[in-house]
């Protein structure tokens, strides 16, 4: 932890690969309250897809035509539109479950905390992924359900590879 803490705060590191234990560097006072402050999702929330995502990466990529994404994974300080942008393409997903599980948010997962929900709207597939259109949803019961002031905890099953899940767990 201390490796992964100096490391951090070197300007001009150029190490293409983050390496283990790189979760575990320098976090903000935010970040910190967030991830030891959130309570767990209660089990009664309203279902959702809850996807996974891993640490940000700048990759400028068009979603859907005329709409192109800075990036993707989670980076602390993104705006509601640009998490939205980052969750919702392109994953192996059946609109056909998501329809019949009665889902119509999406949430975005990182290091276990719920960090935003968004509604979803249609699909647009390319090969066999698929990307949703996405409305963040910043206040509302479904909001304070999912994330509230400081996100949700939630766990994913065990042995769970897919960055796709379905709530409630089945």
């Amino acid at each position: 932890m201390v490796e992964a803490a100096l490391i951090d705060c070197l300007d001009r590191l150029t190490n293409k690969v983050a390496g283990h234990g790189a979760a575990k560097g320098r976090s903000s006072l935010q970040e910190l309250v967030t991830r030891h402050g959130a309570t767990p999702v209660d089990h009664e929330a309203p279902s959702a897809v809850l996807v996974r995502l891993g640490p940000w990466k700048d990759q400028r990529e068009q979603i859907e035509p005329g709409v192109f994404r800075s990036g993707l994974g989670y980076r602390e300080g993104m705006s509601p539109q640009e998490l939205a942008d980052s969750t919702r393409a392109w994953w192996r997903i059946s609109p056909a479950t998501v329809e019949r599980r009665g889902i119509r948010h999406a949430v975005a997962v990182h290091g276990g905390v719920t960090r935003g929900v968004m509604a979803i709207g249609g699909w647009t597939q390319r090969g066999n992924r698929r990307v949703f259109a996405a409305t963040p949803v910043t206040h509302g019961p479904v909001f304070d359900e999912w994330v509230g002031s400081l996100g949700r905890r939630v766990a994913f099953r065990p042995g769970h590879q897919s960055p796709v899940a379905y709530w409630p767990w089945k």
